[in-house]
């Protein structure tokens, strides 16, 4: 059966939708404004017509709900977008930094076609860039690794870096300089009043690295020592 496409801005929606769901966060108008970066207005439009295509359904809290049909348009989007940061950071050698942003673009002109022969290249195990996997996104990590926020990490452990969030490229730029990406291994030494963390990335010798909450939110491990 040939699969319905949806819009680009459509699709946007649904992709932010899910998103917002696998952060644990709930989805709402007001955040969704905030992610796409577009009016309350738009959003409620946007909102009213994908009801009516039967992709979502809005709550009298005004929780959004993705229904199968909806659920099943993101995740198509979801896996094309890891799918174009993986061909621009491992084929092409796109930095890192940038790769969230370059497959923004990337991601509506990829094929079916062309998925299958991506997946074939990069394996379905694979992961993006950024430590997500190709298939099931952060409930896997957190189902079959056990993930869960730096900021929540104890002191005195080592820990594996599964993930780190994407979308800010200055972000990324900051865990570069420090080598913290996804598989890096990392040690607490210590946690301030105000949450500040203190770790080391790597073998022993190595550098004493202080992050904010800020960044350790961003941050997703699993501890392994």
């Amino acid at each position: 059966m040939r699969r319905e496409t949806t819009s680009v801005s459509q699709e946007d929606y649904l992709k932010a939708i899910w998103e917002i769901v696998q952060e644990e966060q709930v989805p709402i108008s007001a955040r969704l404004a905030e992610d796409l970066g577009v009016t309350p207005p738009a959003v409620t439009a946007a909102l009213k017509r994908m009801t009516r295509t039967g992709h979502l359904r809005v709550r009298r809290d005004g929780r959004i709900e993705l229904t199968p049909k909806g659920k099943g348009a993101a995740q198509h989007l979801v896996l094309r977008h890891r799918l174009a940061e993986k061909l621009l950071t491992d084929v092409i050698g796109l930095p890192w930094s940038r790769a969230h942003e370059e497959a923004e673009r990337l991601e509506h002109g990829i094929s079916p076609e062309v998925a299958r022969l991506l997946l074939r290249r990069f394996g379905r195990d694979g992961r993006c860039p950024h430590g997500v996997p190709l298939f099931g996104g952060m409930s896997r990590l957190r189902r079959k690794l056990g993930a869960f926020r730096l900021s929540e990490a104890d002191i005195g452990h080592t820990y594996e870096v599964l993930r780190v969030y994407e979308k800010d490229p200055r972000f990324l730029e900051f865990l570069e300089e420090r080598k913290l990406r996804p598989s890096a291994r990392l040690r607490v030494l210590g946690r301030e009043y105000d949450e500040t963390m203190a770790i080391t990335v790597g073998g022993h010798g190595s550098a004493r690295v202080h992050l904010g909450k800020p960044a350790t939110e961003r941050v997703w491990v699993r501890r392994v020592s």
